[in-house]
């Protein structure tokens, strides 16, 4: 399984919007988390990013963040999205425990 951090900004909007709470919801409905587990400790991602561990390829990775991001902001294309696959564990410095 790989880990993938992805990185959702929809363009224009404040990051406390409610635009942004659907995002979320989205999100998880597409199979990410706002959280990440390291070392038996949860905590939580910097604002705007997801973390999704699966088998699942880059492109549909970035298929069900499109498809969250395109159910908020519609397909105006009024978001930007990247994607980050590793096999490796994850590091952290100072994000907030969960």
């Amino acid at each position: 399984m790989a880990n993938y951090t992805v990185r959702v900004e929809l363009i224009g909007v404040d990051r406390d919007a409610d635009k942004y709470e659907k995002l979320h919801d989205e999100m998880k409905n597409e199979g990410f988390w706002r959280t990440i587990s390291l070392d038996a400790t949860g905590f939580k991602l910097p604002p705007a990013e997801y973390s999704k561990i699966t088998d699942d390829t880059k492109a549909s990775v970035l298929d069900a963040a499109k498809n969250a991001a395109t159910s908020v902001m519609g397909s105006d294309k009024k978001h930007r999205i990247l994607v980050t696959r590793s096999e490796e564990p994850r590091a952290q410095w100072n994000l907030e425990p969960k």
